[in-house]
């Protein structure tokens, strides 16, 4: 006990030493808590681990131990912990079912691993956004730097310090490609000089693209790959994506490392007294920019650059990290998704017309990086394809990015399309039935839920996505004839669903049947997902203390997909402290984050599929709403605070128009609130009225 207590004081020694009057967190404070989380490795591992990853939201790569890529002829005990190769946004091919898969680029990797290292160390700075390796084999010394260019972002970097000797290095374009859905793709590279740089040109299926490669080490040509004989003193190595190298190393690390400073200082910040819930928030963050880009090139797969399982986006995935984006001030992230959406609205509703023949828009399960033209034509790859309730998050990534843009222009030219075209797809699945209910019904479909069945008649999540799409809708002017405002006056067939236990069916068809099986806890969707609810109704109260006995392995405890992540969310709307204290205790009971705490396994304990950056936004969303929520149109403070010291946050946005800032403890908060429009919401039971630019300290008793 000594020594925990021990423990949390040295970290709290980290953290900002801020006065009830002092709402602001220093430079100084920022970067010592990013650092305290920077992962260092002490002893090379003898077994596959974790390997880290990086990258620019273009361009990005797992690397291994020895700090580049896993030799690909390893056996597959090697790759346990998922793939090592890179991956950009540019390099993507049409295949089966006329889908776009991205597809990786190439692998750098030792030609002769050590036998035996000594002095071993590595380090991942998510401060400087590096990660470092360093090896020693008897005189000889090693130490590698990586780093995906953070401004141009179709650029990596390696660095390599040598004493004595190393091995070659081989630079090998990636050729056998196992791709999803059993694909095995073959990928041919014509590799030539030009002039201070070797150009290596890639091509697969439709997908050809350019990669540059320079360095100061001696390059022969082998075969085909190059061979890279470093020297004694400093080796630099630059990748590039479709374009030349024309910057220096020092020069493109430099601006990396400022970038990242410059991120962590001015993005939004929660600093807590727990390490592991500090590790999670830090590098759940460093993986969102690491993930996700601004320059309009569509979603990554849910395990960003990693390579990992899925080869596409998924827009519901993402809708879970693009709330976390907007509360931390990374707006322009969010706004790109928007419009990307949004450019393509004429080919989703033709393929909402081709697979369902019916207007409006049924947001695509996965999400294409070329033209819809073509895409899934003539079959999608299977069930999950129909999910009509995606269209509820595209729907409410779109209203909530328009208030953080607060722009009538960017809403009526993005957002507002998008909400129309959402609603249209509800009232066009919707039908009037002998209850004067209103329920969805239409085939081929499926629920969130994906155990729940096909084919069924009114999947709760589909209710819930129609419910919100009508409401903003309605509240943005698109219900020209009422027809919206009708449906929800009349109601939703939520009552056909209602069980005996008070929660909701997942859908009509299955009823009972669905419930201690289901992978996903619909019945949460109101307190995780959409915000449809201007309090907790008693369905989704209920729905919240029987979250264990509605989701199979629950209990064990065992968790499938983002399930524990939503728990833990609707554990902090709820205010429930102790029961978000027992999901956050279950994270490494079930086997759900590693041990080191750097990533979430997509399922429990299935290690090919680490860095599920999906659960991870809801993770820091809970982490978050601990604190400050808004999610029932008012601004509430340490609604589920589990932690006994003081907490501080720094630029948090809320879409009520203000950030917030300051430090929040067991019995008070002192809070800076700036308002970044005008604005007027209740704090805490209190009215706040602010214009634009305005700023108000308050001190608030906390219950």
């Amino acid at each position: 006990m000594n020594k925990k207590i021990l423990l949390l004081g040295l970290f709290l020694s980290v953290f900002c030493q801020v006065t009830a009057q002092k709402t602001v967190i220093s430079a100084k404070d920022i970067e010592k808590t990013i650092r305290s989380t920077d992962l260092e490795r002490k002893s090379l591992p003898d077994t596959a681990t974790i390997n880290l990853y990086q990258g620019n939201g273009v361009f990005g790569s797992s690397y291994g131990p020895l700090g580049l890529h896993i030799d690909p002829s390893k056996n597959a005990s090697f790759t346990k912990y998922g793939k090592t190769e890179y991956f950009n946004m540019h390099h993507f091919v049409r295949a089966k079912y006329n889908a776009d898969y991205l597809i990786p680029l190439a692998h750098f990797y030792w030609e002769k691993e050590p036998v035996k290292a000594t002095n071993y160390s590595q380090k991942q700075s998510y401060y400087d956004g590096t990660i470092s390796t360093h090896f020693e084999e008897g005189q000889n010394k090693v130490t590698v730097l990586t780093w995906f260019d953070a401004v141009n972002t179709n650029l990596a970097g390696i660095k390599i310090n040598v004493e004595g000797k190393a091995s070659d290095i081989i630079f090998k374009p990636s050729d056998i490609l196992d791709v999803h859905y059993d694909q095995k793709l073959s990928q041919i590279s014509k590799i030539t000089n030009q002039k201070d740089q070797w150009k290596i040109e890639i091509s697969c299926l439709n997908a050809k693209t350019n990669v540059y490669l320079k360095t100061n080490a001696l390059v022969e040509f082998q075969g085909s790959n190059l061979i890279l004989k470093l020297k004694s003193g400093e080796n630099n190595i630059l990748l590039s994506v479709k374009e030349p190298i024309a910057i220096a190393a020092e020069k493109s690390l430099k601006q990396n490392t400022a970038w990242w400073h410059s991120k962590w200082q001015t993005m939004g910040i929660i600093i807590v007294p727990d390490l592991n819930a500090q590790k999670l928030w830090v590098r759940s963050m460093a993986q969102f920019l690491s993930s996700f880009n601004d320059q309009k090139l569509g979603l990554p797969p849910p395990m960003g650059f990693t390579g990992n399982h899925w080869s596409f986006g998924y827009p519901q995935d993402v809708s879970f990290v693009h709330s976390i984006l907007l509360s931390t001030g990374n707006i322009n992230l969010a706004k790109s998704w928007v419009e990307n959406f949004a450019d393509r609205i004429p080919g989703m509703k033709a393929y909402t017309k081709r697979l369902l023949n019916v207007d409006g828009i049924m947001a695509p399960w996965t999400f294409p990086y070329g033209d819809f033209e073509g895409y899934h034509d003539p079959a999608v790859p299977n069930k999950f394809y129909y999910e009509i309730h995606n269209s509820g998050y595209m729907a409410r990534m779109a209203y909530e990015t328009s208030v953080f843009v607060n722009d009538k222009n960017w809403t009526e030219k993005n957002a507002k399309p998008l909400i129309a075209e959402t609603a249209k797809f509800y009232r066009s699945i919707s039908q009037k039935g002998a209850d004067n209910l209103w329920h969805i019904i239409i085939q081929p479909s499926t629920g969130q839920d994906e155990k729940g069945g096909v084919n069924q008649d009114d999947y709760l999540c589909a209710l819930f996505s129609a419910e919100y799409c009508f409401q903003k809708a309605i509240e943005l002017n698109l219900d020209e004839d009422g027809t919206y405002a009708k449906i929800l006056k009349e109601g939703l067939s939520f009552p056909a669903l209602k069980s005996q236990r008070g929660i909701y069916f997942t859908n009509r068809g299955r009823g009972e049947s669905d419930f201690g099986s289901q992978k996903h806890p619909v019945q949460l969707n109101p307190l995780a997902f959409l915000p449809i609810e201007k309090t907790v109704s008693e369905t989704s109260k209920t729905s919240y203390e029987l979250r264990y006995d509605i989701t199979m392995g629950a209990k064990k405890p065992y968790f499938y997909g983002w399930t524990l992540g939503e728990f833990l969310l609707a554990g902090s709307r709820m205010g429930d402290v102790a029961g978000w204290q027992k999901d956050w205790d279950n994270l490494r009971k079930a086997d759900y984050v590693d041990a080191e705490w750097i990533q979430v396994y997509e399922t429990s304990g299935v290690y090919k599929d680490a860095y599920y950056n999906i659960t991870n936004g809801l993770i820091t969303q809970s982490l978050l709403n601990n604190i400050v929520t808004d999610w029932y149109g008012k601004l509430e403070i340490a609604k589920c605070n589990p932690w006994k010291e003081k907490v501080y946050l720094q630029n948090i946005y809320s879409k009520l128009g203000v950030t917030v800032s300051g430090e929040v403890d067991q019995k008070s908060a002192s809070i800076e609130l700036k308002a970044w429009k005008d604005c007027e919401f209740d704090l805490n039971g209190e009215k706040i009225i602010l214009k634009k630019n305005e700023t108000i300290k308050k001190k608030i008793a906390l219950k």
